[in-house]
């Protein structure tokens, strides 16, 4: 399953320059297609500015105290910036904006993760990725009937849109975000390790499409490049992975009312053209041996238990699950995860929230098989207690407590011990 050097070699990636010219070509073409009607003149906010910045600076913390493959800590810093250009006061169409994100990772150490604390497979933290400075989103925004109808063309990423739930965003651990069940499984071994789905930290080229019907249903569908390279220093944002194929989103959404309160499902599903190792055939033996395309399903049920006042929740619950059903190629064959939200649990202090939620990963038996002695076991299961005091608007801070059930096995003692994770995460937002 591992890839020489000299084949790494044979795939490096095209220089940037050619690959910016895609995507200006892509933008381009957008926006010639959306220029406003000679009788609809572009309406705009004079008083809004045109451009409108945004930063975030989220700076954690994070130890094994018991468990896991031993014990230690490190920290690590994220800082996200946004701009958002108004075109339509520079006389674009109505409603066009142009988006551009720049993140910028910072780690203790570059050569250790917290995984080489806790074994496990999924992060304690959504926001870990490797030392680097890259643009993430850089796209062309266009709107319809205010709002109802959207297209965004150009970098994208697909957890920005798809899978997400309004009350596991809380949760620090990585699985609470993208679900492993639609995006853990990377792209062939002769990619060189290349991720295949445009998630946090690197996006890809891609084509967004949102739709409102009515005040109960919604549709969203993406198709996006499947290849948006490695998280390493030199992908900047467009060292795409030749050769890698096409994935489609998908997601039906109703919202409605149950016992007065609000209550929203999502239905989804996702499908990429391009080539995974076949585990099967690897575990019997057979190099390098590949198959052609994967699918999965999804479901998301967000539900508002109680509410102080009408859009105030009191307490909010959450359920996703997920399946990737061709055992032969997942690396993830199911996940389920359900959590609560606690809005303001302390008298005084409305804005805060408290959270516990678990998360549960099954990895695929022919995946588990293809790995040998370094195979996970068959379930890891995440715990999370989590709070988040919002001391002022724009800073906050979050103590967070996680029990990862059955990480990798200890090389020592031959056991799957349970690592226990704590950390802390402050976040500055302007």
């Amino acid at each position: 399953m591992n890839t020489d050097p000299s084949t790494l070699n044979s795939l490096k990636r095209k220089p940037a320059p050619s690959r910016l010219a895609i995507w200006l070509a892509l933008w381009l073409a957008a926006s010639a297609g959306t220029v406003a009607k000679a009788d609809e003149a572009p309406v705009a906010d004079a008083a809004a500015p045109i451009v409108q910045p945004s930063l975030t600076i989220t700076g954690e913390y994070w130890r094994t105290v018991d468990g896991g493959l031993r014990t230690g800590g490190l920290w690590n810093v994220l800082a996200d910036l946004t701009l958002e250009v108004d075109l339509a006061r520079l006389g674009g169409p109505a409603d066009s904006a142009l988006v551009a994100q720049v993140l910028g990772n910072k780690n203790q150490h570059e050569e250790v993760s917290v995984a080489d604390y806790t074994g496990a497979a999924n992060p304690v933290s959504g926001i870990h990725a490797g030392d680097a400075w890259r643009i993430f989103n850089l796209h062309y925004r266009q709107s319809w009937a205010d709002g109802a109808h959207t297209l965004k063309l150009g970098q994208l990423a697909i957890d920005d849109e798809f899978m997400g739930s309004e009350y596991s965003g809380l949760f620090a651990n990585s699985a609470f975000g993208a679900m492993p069940s639609q995006v853990a499984t990377p792209l062939a071994g002769r990619y060189g390790g290349s991720g295949a789905f445009p998630i946090y930290a690197v996006a890809s080229p891609g084509l967004l499409v949102q739709t409102t019907l009515n005040d109960a249903w919604s549709w969203q569908t993406g198709l996006y490049y499947g290849g948006p390279g490695l998280d390493e220093k030199d992908n900047h944002g467009f060292e795409w992975t030749d050769g890698a194929g096409l994935v489609v989103f998908t997601e039906a959404a109703w919202t409605g009312k149950l016992a007065s309160l609000p209550n929203t499902v999502r239905l989804g599903g996702a499908y990429h053209s391009a080539r995974f190792d076949d585990f099967e055939s690897l575990a019997d033996g057979r190099d390098d041996a590949t198959t052609r395309g994967l699918y999965s399903f999804y479901v998301v049920h967000d539900i508002t238990l109680a509410s102080r006042a009408e859009d105030k929740p009191l307490l909010g619950a959450f359920w996703r699950a997920g399946v990737s059903p061709q055992s032969d190629r997942a690396v993830v064959s199911t996940y389920a995860d359900a959590g609560l939200n606690w809005f303001g649990p302390i008298p005084g202090r409305d804005d805060d929230i408290a959270g516990l939620a678990v998360a549960c990963t099954h990895f695929g038996r022919e995946f588990r098989r293809a790995s040998g002695d370094e195979a996970p076991a068959g379930t890891e299961t995440a715990l999370e207690l989590t709070y988040r005091a919002q001391l002022t608007p724009w800073w906050a801070l979050q103590a967070d407590a996680q029990w990862l059930f059955e990480p990798a096995r200890d090389a020592d003692s031959g056991r799957r011990e349970t690592a226990t994770v704590v950390g802390l995460r402050t976040e500055f937002a302007f």
